[in-house]
């Protein structure tokens, strides 16, 4: 009966220990609230940066594009691994996955499937990140601006 009574105990502490050890369910982790722009970059006409992207000014200035224009906007709050895909106004997707979020940080995977580009992006909290995401074409190129806890 000792015997019965320790490989119960012991199945029960093993079944305890592969719960704990298993990672958390992601239901149950809310994920974050994030912003994504889309922002069209261009080399071509006068030099100037939409007044939508004023927040965005030091880091638009220090690029080669003059030209400036928001050309869409998402706020959701992203669920861990679950892909939120981004349409961009030449007809092509981007799709930004939250992978991981700590105190203060933030990382995504940013696809870009008709390129076959991936990008891995860790963000600080109340920061930004401007990312390009199409080749340049004419003179002008699209990029993503990520921002987790607008």
């Amino acid at each position: 009966m000792a015997s019965l009574w320790k490989a119960s105990a012991a199945a029960a502490l093993a079944a305890a220990a592969a719960v704990l050890a298993a990672p958390a369910d992601a239901a149950a982790d809310p994920g974050i609230p994030v912003r994504i722009r889309v922002l069209k970059g261009s080399r071509q006409g006068p030099a100037g940066i939409a007044p939508q992207l004023n927040d965005l000014r030091a880091q638009l200035s220090a690029t080669a594009y003059v030209r400036w224009e928001q050309a869409g906007e998402t706020t959701a709050p992203m669920d861990f691994r679950k892909p939120l895909p981004v349409a961009l106004p030449d007809g092509q997707q981007v799709v930004v996955t939250l992978l991981e979020s700590r105190k203060d940080t933030a990382t995504f995977e940013v696809q870009v499937p008709a390129s076959r580009t991936q990008s891995r992006l860790t963000i600080a909290k109340d920061k930004r990140i401007v990312h390009q995401v199409t080749a340049e074409r004419g003179g002008e190129a699209y990029f993503v601006s990520i921002r987790p806890w607008p």
